[in-house]
């Protein structure tokens, strides 16, 4: 009944709108997009959060000093772009800034739903549920910070109240408080009223603390996703299990995707213990050999199946291997393009060299401190694996006298259907993740995390507390994929480190960190890239 009420209110809006302005010249025909919302998130809230049982690990985590502090400072950089997302205005007024301010602890503690209609945010509502005091203030605020004069609309019933305002980009905002909620929706001139949910279906109504969808095909473009992969729809949704989350995930793609599947192959003198994490993915190969990037390296086949792993015992060491027949001929073929292609761009920006070692059949990127990225054959008997990794020179030898617990080759060897494995130890993987991530940046225009900064000083308080996160992807269908994921966060260790990033990011909310010159590392002796087989 909510939703019909407040699609009334914007139906009376827009006439009325159209009444009082002069008709302007009919738009020109648009292709339909597909209907529904284009992303849609509910959370439960903090306060559900807080009160939940089965949720009581997340709470602590999301509530410690430095959460708390970290949560400031993203809402402090929100109440400066807020303004512009709501109200279309270039630069926000203190005031306005400090009206929506004390409007964003109350959206993190409370049950919302956000539903953006058109990947442009165009056209977005938000419901959220708040007790009346709470929904007169965030009116009220509102109201004074939109920066024109709103029009009173006509109640809906006792206990409602509505207006709307044209916002600085000629957008129309309409607010409207309900019983136990309030809805604030942005529409741009002519665009379509979103349709109401059926009684009763409505995902703020979910019990789940995240339910989340995603048309990725239709936010390709505004998310700067790779053109070359027929983006699905995404669905999401989070549970607390005892002391861990349960996400659960649905990949839905238009058309039959050509899965290849088949039992994996393990490079067994490769891998081991003791790990910190292992992955095993399949299905891919199709896609790589369509790649042009790939075609350039002119091999003879693309690989189906990839392993990553790491090991308690060398810090910075990320492992990984790919099946490749021939591999020692292959690396020998590929060093020309690696030299010429990889070593000009890496010379261009001043951050080492690349080196072909003749008597390793190792193609590296030598002149950086710690790390030294690498691809040579693998260890296996037959010479048909790639091994790539962080740290030239720290790869096993010998035969494999420390293989990985049948425990943990059990969950995927044996499975057809199963297209991607990972298993960690998150606190394990932050302590490698972190200082990598670090350190390439301070190689890179980006400039380095900001340690004292407040996200970052969250995830350093909680790594000792998150155990393993372990997430399967199985092919459930020629046209779906379906994710699991048991962790403590929700998020895996690099996850967590790129958000940390991302919520510390100066330029916040925006994805790219603002660039600093950096002058990079001194030219290596030996000026361009050669060959070196000493």
């Amino acid at each position: 009944m909510r939703q019909l009420a407040f699609a009334l209110l914007l139906g009376c809006v827009a006439a009325a709108t159209g009444c009082r302005d002069k008709q302007p010249a009919p738009p020109a025909p648009k292709a339909a997009e597909p209907a529904g919302p284009v992303f849609r998130l509910h959370f439960a809230g903090l306060n559900h959060i807080a009160t939940n049982a089965s949720s009581a690990k997340l709470h602590s985590l999301l509530n410690s000093p430095e959460a708390v502090a970290a949560r400031k400072q993203v809402h402090d950089r929100l109440a400066v772009t807020l303004p512009g997302t709501l109200f279309g205005t270039t630069a926000a007024s203190t005031n306005t800034s400090a009206l929506l301010r004390s409007l964003l602890d109350e959206l993190a503690a409370s049950k919302f739903l956000f539903e953006a209609h058109d990947a442009q945010g165009a056209s977005w509502m938000l419901t959220i549920f708040l007790d009346a005091s709470q929904r007169a203030q965030w009116s009220t605020n509102l109201w004074q910070a939109v920066g024109s004069k709103p029009v009173a609309l006509p109640a809906m019933g006792a206990g409602t109240s509505a207006w709307s305002a044209k916002t600085a980009a000629n957008d129309l905002l309409t607010v409207a408080s309900f019983e136990d909620c309030l809805m604030v929706s942005k529409s741009a001139p002519g665009t379509p009223l979103p349709a109401s949910p059926a009684p009763g279906k409505h995902p703020a109504l979910s019990a789940n603390l995240v339910d989340l969808t995603a048309d990725l095909s239709r936010l390709q473009a505004a998310l700067d996703l790779p053109k070359a992969v027929a983006w699905p729809r995404l669905s999401v949704s989070v549970t607390a299990k005892g002391d861990a989350l349960r996400s659960e995930a649905t990949l839905t793609f238009a058309n039959t995707a050509p899965w290849q599947l088949a039992a994996f192959r393990l490079p067994t003198n490769s891998v081991r213990d003791p790990l910190i994490s292992f992955t095993a993915m399949q299905g891919f190969g199709g896609w790589l050999a369509r790649l042009p990037e790939f075609k350039e390296w002119e091999l003879k086949s693309a690989p189906n199946q990839f392993f990553t792993w790491a090991r308690s015992d060398v810090p910075y060491n990320l492992l990984a291997a790919a099946p490749m027949p021939d591999a020692s001929n292959t690396v020998v073929r590929a060093a020309p393009h690696a030299l010429h292609t990889l070593g000009t761009n890496i010379v261009r920006a001043g951050v080492g060299r690349i080196a072909f070692t003749t008597n390793r059949t190792e193609i590296g990127w030598v002149g950086m401190p710690i790390l030294v990225p690498f691809v040579r054959p693998a260890p296996e008997s037959g010479d048909d694996f790639l091994l790539f990794g962080s740290m030239a020179g720290i790869i096993p030898h010998g035969p494999n006298t420390n293989p990985p617990p049948a425990e943990l080759l059990n969950q995927f060897l044996p499975r057809t259907n199963l297209v991607y494995y990972d298993w960690e130890i998150t606190e394990a993987k932050l302590a490698q993740w972190v200082p990598i991530l670090q350190l390439t940046a301070m190689l890179s225009a980006n400039p380095s995390f900001p340690g004292a900064a407040a996200a970052n000083q969250w995830l350093r308080s909680v790594s000792p507390k998150l155990g393993n996160t372990i997430t399967e992807v199985t092919a459930f269908s020629p046209t779906e994929l379906k994710a699991v994921r048991r962790s403590d966060l929700g998020l895996t260790a690099i996850e967590l480190t790129l958000l940390s990033r991302w919520l510390d990011n100066p330029a916040f909310p925006a994805l790219a960190y603002p660039t600093n010159a950096m002058p990079g590392l001194p030219a290596l002796p030996g000026g361009a890239p050669k060959q070196s087989g000493k």
